[in-house]
């Protein structure tokens, strides 16, 4: 589909794509997907019988109801089926996952209850770290069933967990083309863009997540992102008119002074940066841009000691380790100038592999030795948070008999 970043020639690729915050907009996703798995049928009658009343219930997490009301058809002669599914999605909301499969996995046969049952066993895997089993569950739904909103909704959870990602994107657009009211694909759609620097691609999936819910629970986070394409675009007044509505932060100040200082406007770009570095003084941004302002100013030695107190606070930022390079070199101190060159190299060539690898895995969803080898370069690279996600992200393809091992 498209070439994988590699970092540019500031080297400010920060290889942001597996990023916690982001786990969270997945698992935002799922919520919403659980809000709907239980809706199969194209209208709902005026009064609801119990075992829709029920289902109902569980969309809305009314677990006493729906209990309730599975008690009763349990004891309804010519409605044990519907008891068992209404026990097993009580059991999954609860998190007995394997026991919801135990009655989920035997409604496979009945006609009317089998797409559903396959929905929430395919949730159940999903939550279990299964995702071969979630996926082939949840693909069997879409045969049946191409446009089932929620189906899209957990493959593209359980592709992205993977970092399957062309998987993952395909089925995010499915879902923000089947619910015309669900901004949430199009969010991480437009952070995955920004990270292959589809920078045009990522700001039109931003405004259509924020034309769909303009005041969504993270706005503010949307346009922060939204913001930082419009700036790698040079387009420093349409992210200033981005960022206008946005409260005073670290990260929105940094991008102010980075629009202001890219339009010449000194002034302003120092006031926002100085508000940045008063609430976060070892910010990776703001000391790469300070230094940088003074290196402008030809303040080669005070630039150095900013572009060493950012090496000092992330030690493998190639940016970083680059900018005190260049800076030691104007301070006429050419070989600790070489010396952090050399860093500064070895870190790109890591990042380089870093993000070839990421390509290999995005095109082969089942390789695990590539996802082995992503957590031992993000081990090295100081980002344990990356390489736990490649961790799990290899565990999930194991064979079951090397996971209990």
């Amino acid at each position: 589909m498209t070439k994988a970043p590699l970092p540019g020639a500031a080297g400010r690729w920060r290889m942001s794509l597996f990023r916690w915050r982001w786990l969270l907009i997945v698992a935002a996703l799922l919520a919403i997907a659980a809000v709907g798995a239980g809706l199969w049928w194209q209208g709902r009658p005026t009064k609801l019988d119990p075992f829709e009343e029920a289902r109902a219930a569980l969309d809305r997490g009314d677990l006493p109801r729906s209990r309730q009301l599975w008690m009763q058809l349990k004891s309804s002669q010519g409605r044990e089926q519907q008891a068992t599914f209404l026990r097993g999605a009580i059991l999954l909301k609860k998190g007995y996952y394997y026991p919801a499969l135990d009655d989920l996995q035997g409604l496979q046969q009945d006609p009317q209850l089998r797409l559903p049952a396959l929905a929430l066993i395919g949730q159940a895997w999903y939550h279990l770290g299964r995702h071969i089993e979630s996926q082939a569950a949840l693909q069997e739904v879409l045969k049946a069933k191409p446009d089932s909103v929620e189906a899209h909704r957990w493959l593209a959870a359980s592709y992205y967990d993977l970092g399957a990602i062309h998987h993952a994107v395909f089925h995010l657009e499915e879902t923000g083309r089947l619910d015309p009211t669900d901004f949430r694909p199009f969010r991480l759609l437009g952070l995955i863009h920004k990270d292959f620097e589809q920078y045009d691609d990522a700001i039109l999936k931003y405004k259509e997540s924020l034309r769909r819910k303009s005041d969504q629970p993270d706005w503010a986070e949307v346009r922060e992102e939204l913001a930082a394409c419009q700036t790698r675009l040079r387009s420093y007044r349409d992210a200033l008119a981005t960022l206008a509505p946005c409260p005073e932060s670290t990260a929105f100040d940094v991008l102010r002074a980075e629009c202001h200082h890219a339009l010449g406007e000194t002034s302003l770009a120092k006031e926002a940066l100085a508000r940045a570095l008063a609430r976060e003084s070892e910010n990776l941004d703001a000391l790469v841009l300070q230094g940088t302002l003074l290196l402008e100013d030809g303040d080669s030695r005070r630039a150095a000691e900013v572009f060493r107190s950012a090496v000092h606070a992330h030690p493998m930022d190639y940016l970083a380790h680059l900018k005190l390079a260049q800076a030691l070199s104007q301070a006429s101190e050419p070989d600790l100038a070489q010396a952090e060159q050399k860093k500064a190299d070895y870190i790109r060539e890591l990042r380089r592999v870093f993000s070839e690898l990421h390509q290999v895995a995005w095109d082969s969803p089942d390789d695990i030795q590539v996802r082995l080898r992503l957590a031992e370069l993000a081990k090295e690279l100081g980002r344990p948070d990356l390489e736990e996600v490649w961790l799990r992200s290899a565990a999930a393809l194991q064979p079951l008999e090397k996971k209990a091992q």
